[in-house]
């Protein structure tokens, strides 16, 4: 990475520290190591957006009924939303830390600590670079904590984009059941359970989160991420390995379309399951008034060879060696020790670098729990 390490234009002397995205023959090297991730515990939101330590919000695959096909927009009006209102910081995954502790402490020792979207946020930024972001991070003994920047101001979805996210929240639904299938073929409830999904409410409350650890290069992550379902019964070991992800996309009508669906949304797919190892995502093609017209599988392993050598696509050790460059940027510039002192790491699209500026002393976003069982200053 001496290529890598040798762009960053940063000045000793000033006050905020730049890595450039540029340029990307930098990146175009063998891919970093990156360790399958080793699933460490796992926990639910229910509705109430209360942690709970169990698998009460773990759901079962079952392929979606598409004859005739449902539309993704109905229950709109009746959803249960979650209140974004609220800043719950990484407080559920520091949760779930300080509990793990208490029996595995010696799984404690990584350099960082962060939801997996940060992760996925930084591997598509080469590929992203006209969408800026920004996050927070603390260290506390040798682990950098890392945490979503709070939004100046709510962006509002306009009512198109909001029809369009709730597709996604209604295709989960029809794809999901409370029970394994052979329990429910076992006793007879197979049927009942399938033709009951349409019917259910939408809730983003509740949520099931796997807690993972992996190392990328020089770099070991502690993580945690959404899952949206399991094909069977959990294992005792390795769960990562049967888990899937679910989303979204508009019909693939035109060649226009399908450009854009592999450039864009291809990759972030690619990324947040390749980070948290689900080998499987299941997309829905749904049309602009949310009718559901097929469902494709997409093994997460084939994802960049299916735009490999396509002109103007991505490609996966560019992605990889960026994060791996920007988490030893990183390590360099956050050094100060103490849950007060908070730094901001952010992407800036218009100079297109990644800037690391001092906030100073700060309320912690670290919890008073985690603290002072686990992360002591």
């Amino acid at each position: 990475m001496g290529d890598a390490q040798s762009s960053e234009t940063t000045e000793m002397c000033t006050a905020i520290r730049r890595l450039s995205l540029h340029p990307y023959s930098k990146y175009r090297i063998p891919c970093p190591r990156f360790n399958e991730p080793f699933e460490l515990l796992s926990f639910s939101y229910d509705g109430q957006r209360k942690v709970r330590f169990d698998d009460s919000e773990l759901k079962y695959y079952f392929p979606p009924i598409i004859n005739p096909p449902p539309c993704l927009l109905d229950g709109m009006d009746t959803q249960i939303r979650r209140d974004h209102s609220k800043n719950e910081h990484i407080d559920g995954l520091l949760a779930a830390l300080t509990r793990r502790y208490s029996y595995a402490p010696n799984e404690f020792q990584s350099d960082f600590v962060m939801y997996r979207g940060m992760i996925t946020r930084i591997f598509v930024t080469p590929y992203s670079a006209r969408d800026s972001w920004a996050m927070n991070a603390t260290k506390v003994g040798s682990t950098i904590y890392i945490e979503d920047a709070p939004k100046s101001q709510a962006e509002e979805q306009s009512d198109f984009e909001q029809k369009m996210t709730y597709t996604g929240y209604k295709f989960e639904t029809l794809c999901l059941l409370d029970h394994p299938t052979h329990q429910l073929r076992r006793d007879g409830l197979l049927d009942s359970a399938l033709l009951s999904r349409s019917n259910t409410v939408v809730d983003t409350n509740r949520e099931y989160c796997s807690v993972f650890r992996t190392r990328l290069g020089n770099h070991s992550i502690i993580s945690g991420a959404e899952v949206d379902c399991i094909d069977q019964e959990k294992p005792g070991t390795a769960p990562n390995r049967l888990y899937r992800e679910l989303k979204t996309s508009g019909i693939l009508d035109s060649p226009r379309k399908l450009e854009m669906f592999e450039r864009h949304k291809l990759l972030k797919f690619w990324a947040q399951s390749f980070i948290a190892g689900i080998p499987t995502v299941t997309v829905g093609f749904r049309d602009n008034d949310g009718i559901l017209h097929n469902v494709e599988d997409f093994r997460t392993q084939d994802i960049p060879r299916l735009v490999k050598h396509k002109q103007g696509m991505w490609q996966a050790n560019v992605c990889m060696n960026f994060a791996h460059q920007v988490l030893h940027f990183i390590k360099k510039y956050v050094v100060e020790e103490g849950p007060e002192m908070q730094y901001r790491i952010a992407y800036d699209s218009t100079s297109q670098e990644v800037q690391i500026s001092a906030l100073g002393k700060l309320e912690p976003f670290l919890t008073r729990e985690f603290l002072a069982r686990v992360a002591r200053p």
